[in-house]
């Protein structure tokens, strides 16, 4: 007793003189802060809590101006494999859904399950090997990069087993998207580092899933050769996926012939329905020039295309009018190893793609066909913003004076869209909500005669399938997203994802090793929520459109969309 006491004394000191220090150094020898200056050490609590506040936020004062708590709540629920049903009080005190907007009109016949047959869309069907999407909901882009390595295998691995397509986004291809691509010698793309079969008992008496990846990382350390960046000897690890049956660290080998890439006819499922996306930044496909100058790489571009199902030029981005931004704390030697350039500087892609010029969209088509031709004829598409008509009518006139060229498919990205670095300017001022530009494109579209050349992909914030089913009403032939199978993956909305502190607390939206281990030790559940996820919201589509008594949400269209001012004139008010 006379010891505890004796330590708790002491503590009690040793505390209280910290205090002490504390308080005395904030009143008069801190140059820095008014608020602790005025208010010693109680003052610090108040950046304690401003610090606290984006991991409670969702907690305590819920911020139903990113997304009502009920959207966030259906999708935990499907994600876990439940129905996703709410209680009717639930619903009733959500005032912004039930308003007519998001209402559609029902059928007095409505369609059972067993009586539908969704059409899922076919991209480019003339083309040599046409994309055949097997859901009307697929991930949109995120880049590796601004989503960690772990992440991005988790979600890719999801998309092979929901049958989605999934957008590489703009920071280039790597192993981490063929996580379902098994290992093996017979693949002469790969390169592979072998781990001695005597750790292999080790590795088996591993407790824990954390534990194992921290062996893992310690066989990479054994096995894989370090690389000399900047002067200093960086580990690759983050550059390899682990094959625990064969033992082996593999990835990529982009210095293999071209002619050990896989060919059209060998992307089978497990290869995914991977959209590949080139930016204005080229990553991927730059040839790298002593200047800093650079072209664009398109021997490089047959062999990332060769694990591609199709390919989407990123013209522009709702929230990044200036171009995608990487700041430099996710710019890592892999990532720079990835991308084709310099590692631990800001990347800001430029803000006009290089083979665009004002009124030559002609001369645009033909490197879409050079893009297409290379990738042994599979489509091609492009991603804009539309703020008026004039953003897709150029694109509109050359398709209707060529018909034989141009995108496979075209690719709107609401006003908000963006979960990346960007200015808060120009994601607020710039860009048309999503049912806006669907409105603006179809019309464009039909006006001349081109609507049924192409398919239109809604890409924005539409986390569930009532938000979906209105996207497609108004001429969607499918939905992109990417914040909400965030979500679905383990997102709490922390909104530290990107900028200079880019310290997601949940390991999928940073590259602090730390942090995307941890992901790493839940990787196998995350899957299978993203996966419930996405066939959740392609059933929930399907269910939209049965009882609007259609066999398929493609032939959804504005007639099946109550309008709230339509609404009123028709009951005479």
């Amino acid at each position: 007793m006379d010891t505890f006491v004796f330590l708790l004394g002491w503590t009690g000191l040793i505390l209280g003189s910290i205090l002490v220090f504390a308080l005395i150094y904030d009143r008069f020898f801190q140059r820095k802060n008014l608020v602790i200056a005025n208010f010693p050490l109680v003052g610090r609590f108040r950046y304690l809590f401003h610090e606290l506040r984006p991991l409670f936020r969702q907690y305590f004062g819920d911020d139903d101006s990113w997304v009502p708590r009920i959207i966030i709540d259906w999708i935990l629920s499907v994600s876990e494999g439940k129905t996703g049903y709410f209680s009717f009080d639930k619903f009733d005190t959500t005032e912004h859904l039930h308003d007519g907007h998001h209402q559609m009109v029902h059928s007095p016949s409505p369609l059972n399950e067993d009586e539908t047959k969704p059409l899922y869309p076919t991209i480019g069907p003339k083309r040599k090997h046409p994309l055949q999407f097997q859901t009307f909901f697929y991930r949109s882009a995120m880049s590796l990069g601004s989503i960690g390595f772990e992440a991005t295998t988790a979600m890719s691995a999801a998309c092979v087993e929901a049958g989605a397509a999934f957008n590489t986004g703009e920071g280039s291809l790597s192993i981490h998207h063929l996580p379902r691509v098994k290992f093996s010698k017979k693949h002469k793309w790969m390169k592979f580092h072998q781990v001695s079969s005597f750790w292999k008992v080790f590795y088996r008496m591993t407790p824990g899933k954390r534990m194992e990846t921290y062996v893992v990382d310690f066989f990479a350390w054994m096995v894989i050769p370090k690389e000399r960046v900047q002067g200093k000897k960086h580990s690759m690890r983050d550059l390899y996926l682990f094959d625990e049956e064969a033992f082996v660290f593999y990835t990529i080998d982009w210095s293999a012939p071209l002619e050990v890439f896989p060919k059209p006819e060998d992307l089978s499922d497990e290869y995914g329905r991977i959209i590949f996306q080139v930016g204005s930044g080229m990553y991927g496909l730059r040839k790298k020039k002593a200047d800093g100058a650079f072209e664009f790489d398109f021997d490089r571009f047959q062999r990332v295309a060769s694990f591609c199902r199709a390919i989407e030029i990123k013209l522009a981005q709702g929230a990044k009018q200036t171009g995608g931004i990487l700041k430099a704390s996710k710019n890592t030697p892999v990532i720079s190893e990835i991308r084709g350039v310099h590692p631990n500087i800001d990347l800001v892609s430029p803000n006009r793609f290089p083979f665009l010029e004002k009124g030559k969209e002609s001369e645009f088509f033909d490197f879409l066909e050079k893009l297409s031709d290379l990738a042994g004829g599979k489509p091609v598409g492009m991603k804009i913003v539309v703020s008026d008509e004039k953003n897709i009518e150029g694109f509109a006139k050359a398709l209707k004076a060529h018909p034989k060229k141009g995108p496979d498919f075209i690719t709107l990205d609401g006003g908000d869209g963006g979960s990346a670095t960007a200015p808060i300017a120009l994601g607020i001022l710039f860009g048309r909500p999503i049912y806006e530009a669907l409105v603006i494109a179809n019309k464009v579209l039909n006006e001349y005669g081109v609507r049924d050349r192409v398919k239109v992909f809604a890409s924005s914030k539409l986390y569930a399938p009532h938000m979906s089913a209105r996207a497609m009403a108004l001429g969607a032939d499918a939905i992109g997203n990417a914040r909400s199978i965030m979500i679905a993956g383990g997102c709490i909305r922390a909104g530290l994802c990107s900028g200079e502190k880019a310290a997601c607390p949940v390991g999928m939206a940073t590259l602090n090793k730390s942090k995307t281990r941890s992901y790493a030790q839940t990787i196998e559940k995350k899957i299978s929520q993203i996966s419930n996820y996405i066939t959740a919201h392609n059933k929930g589509l399907i269910q939209v459109a049965a009882i609007c008594g259609l066999e398929s949400p493609h032939l959804l269209s504005e007639e099946h969309l109550m309008d709230p001012l339509d609404s009123m004139i028709q009951i005479g008010h």
